[in-house]
């Protein structure tokens, strides 16, 4: 029998040496980095309300790990509370004993108990979550833009560097736009503070009216051991709230072309090419026949719907396109039994109410994962129908469906766990 708990302050070095050697790539094994990663796992689990440490253990013996942590995410301009899984690390004498399906299940188990209905996570490989039920979220695209490809706009005179005092003015700027934008998280307050710690970033922000309306957070990355002057400008963290803060920071890139090798840029902006004058990443690749290399592309964060009926009640105050349906939802959930559901769902002109009558007009049929891509707006209820994703009853319902589920804005999401 295995027992999943939080971890006490004696069991944390334990741990530690799991972590350690699940992620041998990431730290090394030295004392300096045992003691900032002890230092660091007490304050989560005294002090720290957005964050847990959860240990596995048989037969008294710890073999595995997680962080799980607690977000407020906006879905379709709600906020709700979604949770989080991270450093899931199993101990390399226990690979290959299902520990790490067993700490996914206990982490849906203890959001589910809380009444939270949506969960995510960074998967080490896509592939083994998604059997998992766990669907893709947006791409990120990494850009590398040479500086005077930003458009120099009339002005830098909004900018100006931040300080730990701005924190409160930062994270309030952070959450207005994350208030506005579907998919994102609220800003913790261990994501405000490492903001600041760290002593390699730099910090600058845009002021309209004594207010804080934007922001750009990077650092500088060295590309030659013989040339002090070679160096990349990594832009961690971009905040604008209004077209003046964006084009201010945009001047302020541009600037940088005396020293600044190339800018790099990881967004899941699609469209970012249409901000900057040049997009192409310097390696002059061709895609045939002649599409110029602009970016790279990655699959990431994954969303995984864990009550889907909770999900709709989430979203009863959202419109769906102003669609009238009544539709049959028939998911397979093969990881979380409870949650395959079969659900009758009658849209009123957008609104959603789950019915309890036998009728429907049209039934669809699909598993967790991709629901849970489609539902966030990722992937259109055409596309997945295309790849066999998803089935319909009615062939002549598919315009009627894809446009319920249809969303202008994909979501986003740039916190990292």
């Amino acid at each position: 029998m295995s027992e999943l708990r939080k971890f006490t302050e004696a069991e944390l070095p334990d741990f530690i040496e799991i972590v350690l050697n699940a992620y041998p790539g990431t730290s090394s094994p030295s004392q300096e980095v045992r003691d900032r990663m002890l230092h660091q796992f007490n304050e989560i689990q005294t002090d720290d309300e957005s964050r847990e440490l959860f240990g596995l253990y048989r037969d008294n013996k710890l073999i595995a790990g997680m962080r799980i942590y607690y977000y407020h995410m906006n879905l379709f301009s709600k906020m709700i509370t979604v949770g989080g899984v991270g450093m899931v690390a199993v101990d390399l004498l226990h690979k290959k004993e299902k520990a790490a399906k067993e700490l996914i299940e206990g982490f849906l188990d203890m959001f589910l108990e809380k009444g939270v209905n949506m969960v995510l996570l960074y998967p080490f490989r896509p592939d083994f979550y998604k059997k998992m039920g766990f669907g893709y979220g947006p791409k990120m695209h990494q850009y590398q833009i040479r500086p005077d490809s930003f458009p120099k706009g009339p002005s830098k005179a909004n900018l100006r560097y931040m300080t730990a005092e701005d924190k409160e003015r930062v994270r309030e700027c952070y959450n207005r736009y994350a208030e506005a934008t579907h998919g994102m998280f609220l800003k913790t307050q261990p994501e405000l503070e490492a903001m600041f710690k760290n002593p390699a970033n730099r910090f600058i922000g845009f002021e309209a009216n004594h207010e804080l309306k934007g922001y750009l957070l990077f650092s500088f990355e060295k590309k030659s051991t013989t040339n002090f002057a070679h160096y990349d400008l990594l832009i961690k963290e971009l905040i604008a709230e209004t077209p003046e803060a964006l084009m201010e920071i945009s001047t302020f890139l541009h600037s940088q072309a005396d020293q600044v090798h190339q800018v790099v840029w990881n967004t899941q902006e699609e469209n970012a090419h249409f901000l900057i004058n040049d997009p192409r990443n310097g390696s002059h690749n061709l895609i045939p026949s002649v599409y110029h290399e602009s970016s790279l592309s990655g699959v990431g964060l994954m969303y995984r719907v864990i009550n889907t009926k909770g999900i709709f009640e989430d979203l009863q105050d959202h419109s769906f396109n102003a669609v009238s349906l009544t539709m049959k939802l028939s998911i397979e959930d093969t990881f979380l039994a409870q949650n395959s559901q079969e659900l009758v769902l009658h849209f009123i002109e957008g609104k959603v109410e789950i019915s309890d009558s036998a009728d429907y007009e049209v039934e669809v049929s699909l598993d967790v994962s991709d629901f849970s891509s489609l539902l966030m707006g990722v992937v259109s209820f055409k596309e997945l129908y295309q790849f066999g994703r998803a089935k319909l009853s009615n062939l002549a319902s598919l315009n009627t469906v894809n446009r319920l589920f249809l969303t202008f804005d994909k979501p986003r999401c740039i916190s990292a766990f």
